[in-house]
């Protein structure tokens, strides 16, 4: 499984430098010690920076800000090439681009498995210190994280991604 996750990282490695860029801003506005900022590795760092376990309240900022900016840039990129390609019909070099970014970005945007199991217990674990109102509001933030890392491990988000974008048109049709 290692190998698909790697060569899909690889395969979309602009959203993977993109993811591992935010990745390291966030880091560093929250304060947490980067070990490693390689982004490209050959195994499960690839696409992510390494850097200490956040606990706490912390946790779900490191996972959900890199999160968020990455799925708006990427509805951002993908929404013109897909209806230019897709619902429009118009091939050409920019929408094309356009396109293989946009599903790159939206490949890579859940966190690591590891930052997301730390959020789930900083939240929902035995130990946890969050108030029952936070545990309600980040419900489904957080469960939408936790089951896009465990997908992202098996090369899903991948194929996610590319059904989305053929999709994303005839949605935006309908409300058109």
């Amino acid at each position: 499984m290692e190998m698909i996750y790697t060569a899909i990282k690889y395969i979309t490695f602009p959203g993977a430098v993109f993811k591992a860029f935010l990745e390291h801003l966030t880091c560093r506005l929250y304060e947490v010690p980067v070990e490693d900022i390689r982004s490209l590795q050959p195994n499960e760092l690839c696409g992510h920076i390494e850097h200490e376990l956040v606990r706490g309240r912390k946790s779900f900022g490191v996972c959900f800000l890199p999160f968020i900016l990455s799925l708006i840039c990427g509805l951002l990129v993908l929404t013109p090439a897909a209806i230019n390609i897709i619902y429009l019909g118009q091939y050409n070099i920019i929408s094309i681009f356009l396109m293989y970014f946009g599903i790159s970005l939206l490949t890579n945007m859940f966190p690591m498995v590891e930052d997301v199991y730390s959020m789930w217990e900083s939240l929902y674990g035995q130990n946890s210190t969050a108030k029952k109102s936070s545990k309600i509001l980040l419900a489904i933030p957080a469960t939408i994280m936790y089951t896009g890392a465990l997908l992202e491990n098996f090369g899903i988000t991948f194929l996610t991604s590319i059904l989305f974008a053929f999709v994303l048109p005839n949605i935006i049709a309908s409300f058109i």
